[in-house]
């Protein structure tokens, strides 16, 4: 499945604009981070196609797109298994919310990463753990990871603002 296949069976399950356009948004900033996150070794189409559908599930939990809640996380997963979407893809629905939880893996922190930053939202635990992932991955200290990581986080938040603009339909 490409990204935009993901966001077209959005529409085809019943997602309103608003909520495709969100997922759009937080898949370019998904693309931003992946672009420039060039040293470490990772499943670019996971976090992409993840990013897409990460919130699939308010499309069954609609009153969550304005309030917070949780139950469009499992909801979502079980809406895209249904559909015939692998439980590798799916699973993006319930770790972009958590993202800490044992077994996640770098692919569901980017995209956990992609839905803070598509709006200007840093969120430090979260960074954290990735440039400790990172580090580990690409045998370099964790100090020496964090000035580049930070530099993107810092460059995707930066449009955060004009994105959230953007995502008034």
């Amino acid at each position: 499945m490409t990204p935009r296949q993901a966001l077209d069976m959005l529409v085809d399950l019943g997602a309103s604009p608003w909520l495709v356009r969100h997922h759009e948004l937080v898949l370019e900033a998904a693309l931003l981070v992946c672009d420039r996150l060039t040293d470490v070794t990772f499943d670019r189409v996971a976090v992409l196609v993840g990013a897409a559908l990460h919130d699939a599930g308010k499309i069954v939990h609609p009153e969550e797109m304005s309030v917070a809640g949780s139950n469009h996380e499992e909801s979502g997963r079980d809406l895209l298994c249904g559909r015939g979407v692998s439980p590798s893809i799916a699973r993006f629905c319930v770790t972009h919310a958590a993202w800490d939880a044992a077994g996640c893996s770098l692919e569901d922190r980017l995209v956990a990463l992609a839905d803070k930053l598509w709006k200007g939202k840093r969120d430090a635990a979260l960074e954290k753990w990735l440039v400790d992932e990172i580090a580990v991955a690409t045998h370099v200290e964790p100090w020496e990871v964090f000035d580049r990581f930070d530099a993107i986080c810092e460059a995707v938040a930066a449009d955060g603002p004009a994105r959230l603009a953007r995502s008034n339909l």
